[in-house]
């Protein structure tokens, strides 16, 4: 990572992350308990999931509009004015003593951190296409190792300092990022999108998305994917409590390891698999390994639970380590130069919106039956592989007709 610019982006979208897992084993007990102390009629219970949710919902709104913004501004203040904003998000938390407080901290905070989809599209700026899936590999990595640190980091800062220590712990990370991206960041769109655009507009995006089938059926790909993977990752720790006994700090260890094999495969190996495969491929051979992984995991006995679940792991790093940057560059290759920004907004916000729809959908499988949102995940992963393959059958048809068609001149 020899490029200082790639170094801070990465830094700025692993902050994003690692704040967010920072508050995973926090938030619900203190959302909660501050809940039941508001005074506001307002189940506790209702409260712990308004909080979580909303980080989620802001990023599913802002994505498309700062991708959309940095189209037409550049990518340099989109990023550091959502670095800013995400620094004061958690100095609001560290300050937060009331529900509605901690409240508005966890919005502002999903406000600034939707801006991946300006990191994004200053990776394909500064990036020739044939390196992208590299690239774009990177961000992987910064979504799996500040997974992987977040939740042991949030523990410690609260157990030291509660939560003060835990929100301006993270807002001194945030600012240490905005010095990097000042001095490191220089502007990397040449031609700006001069088009006036309301802010309602970059969803209309949407629309374009719908007409243009190679990107409609990456963005379905890239929705079902997240969705399924998300049915795992909400219920997971549950299951692993409830059916095979493991405590908390084993559950962590768990989830850790998903982010190290994941942060290894996206950050490490996925310029070899992408010289051997190729993009296309990557995409078709990650469905049904992810799906592999996902439906394996509530199988085993007790005797069995630790291989098991050793080769679940393994198949969800090599999966996603194949899918994440193969969607994302494909989705890039298939857009125009000025519409990057917010082509990749759009994709981050329904992203959201998938990781959204998963946990609520995994739940109510979940009252039914502990092994139906991972057989379910798992099939909806193979739905995804019929796609994929039709997706890349398209694909082939227009390289073969643009052949011809050059051929013939």
């Amino acid at each position: 990572m020899k490029d200082k610019r790639i170094l801070t982006l990465f830094f700025t979208i692993f902050i994003d992350l690692l704040g967010f897992g920072i508050i995973i084993p926090i938030l619900p007990v203190v959302s909660k308990e501050m809940a039941l102390q508001s005074g506001l009629h307002l189940d506790a219970d209702v409260a712990v999931g308004l909080t979580m949710g909303v980080f989620s919902l802001m990023q599913f709104l802002f994505s498309p509009i700062w991708g959309s913004l940095s189209d037409k501004i550049g990518r340099r203040p989109i990023i550091l004015g959502s670095i800013l904003a995400t620094a004061v998000g958690y100095l609001m938390l560290g300050i937060s003593n009331t529900f509605i407080i901690l409240f508005l901290a966890r919005l502002l905070a999903g406000i600034g951190s939707a801006n991946i989809s300006a990191a994004q599209a200053y990776i394909a700026d500064i990036t020739p296409p044939q390196e992208r899936a590299k690239r774009m590999g990177l961000i992987g990595a910064a979504f799996g190792l500040g997974f992987v640190f977040g939740p042991p980091i949030g523990g410690a800062l609260f157990e030291a300092g509660g939560l003060m220590w835990v929100g301006f712990g993270t807002a001194a990370l945030c600012l240490l990022n905005f010095i990097m991206a000042w001095f490191t960041l220089p502007e990397s769109l040449t031609e700006k999108n001069t088009e006036r655009r309301s802010i309602i507009s970059s969803f209309t995006g949407l629309r374009r998305v719908w007409k243009e089938e190679i990107l409609f059926k990456l963005f379905i790909i890239n929705v079902i994917y997240l969705a399924a993977f998300s049915m795992m990752q909400v219920n997971a720790s549950v299951l692993w409590s409830e059916h095979y006994h493991l405590t908390v700090k084993q559950v962590g260890y768990m989830f850790g390891f998903i982010g190290v094999c994941s942060a290894v495969v996206q950050g490490g190996l996925i310029g070899t698999i992408q010289r051997v495969v190729g993009l296309q491929r990557m995409m078709l051979f990650g469905c049904p390994i992810v799906a592999v992984g996902l439906s394996i995991i509530p199988l085993p006995s007790q005797k069995w639970f630790v291989m098991v679940q050793i080769c679940a792991v393994i198949c969800l790093a090599i999966g996603n380590g194949m899918l994440t940057p193969a969607i994302n560059s494909l989705v890039s290759v298939n857009t125009p130069a000025h519409d990057q920004g917010k082509t990749l907004g759009l994709l981050q916000s329904t992203s959201s919106l998938a990781r959204s729809v998963g946990p609520v959908v995994s739940g109510f499988l979940y009252s039914m039956g502990f092994m139906l949102p991972y057989i379910s995940a798992g099939l909806l992963m193979m739905l995804n592989l019929l796609l994929a393959i039709m997706l890349v059958s398209r694909l082939r048809s227009r390289s073969n007709e643009i052949m011809s068609d050059d051929n013939t001149n």
